[in-house]
């Protein structure tokens, strides 16, 4: 899209509502190391915050995640010790969902084996749940922390679906077919 002034825009700063009254916005995204004094500079130089308050600035701040792809199992059960789970950020999943995810699985693998049943219940590595689960506890030298994507889950077989759209329709229609 061309603006009025001819040039196409490169970037676009998105504002979450961050309390009820709608009197304060958050800045989605800006981890910065710049001084606060900076902040205000540089942010009011974007068109609609000339005039902003500032009420707080954005920090860096670094995840911390245990190595899972040498320590955990698909369950989020600790190798060494069975009856430690971890669940959340700290495994190696990003995100809200993904540390929600993980939290299930945790969570319902402890209360089975509370109540001493044999089987661990493991999500079918064509769900994303499972998907999730399998990167976190496969070895891997290089472990990242990771987000529920579709890159993640195994292939579809067949030839290649180019349509990223229908693609990820057939992933779907797949992981739900598991359940």
């Amino acid at each position: 899209m061309i603006q009025e002034h001819g040039r196409r825009p490169y970037a676009i700063v998105q504002l979450r509502q961050d309390n009820s009254k709608a009197s304060m916005y958050n800045l989605v995204g800006f981890q910065t190391n710049l001084k606060f004094g900076e902040q205000k500079r540089v942010f009011s130089m974007i068109p609609g915050l000339e005039t902003a308050e500032f009420i707080k600035y954005g920090v860096m701040h670094r995840n911390t995640y245990i190595n899972s792809s040498k320590l955990l199992r698909e369950t989020y059960q600790l190798k060494s010790n069975p009856n430690i789970y971890f669940a959340g950020q700290i495994t190696g999943v990003e995100g809200y969902v993904e540390s929600i995810s993980s939290g299930m699985v945790a969570s319902l693998n402890a209360i089975n084996q509370f109540k001493a049943k044999k089987e661990n219940i493991i999500f079918p590595e064509n769900t994303v749940i499972g998907a999730l689960a399998k990167y976190i506890s496969t070895p891997n030298q290089k472990f990242q922390p990771m987000n529920a994507n579709f890159g993640i889950l195994p292939e579809l077989k067949g030839e290649k679906i180019k349509d990223k759209k229908e693609r990820y329709k057939m992933l779907a229609d797949r992981s739900l077919a598991k359940f």
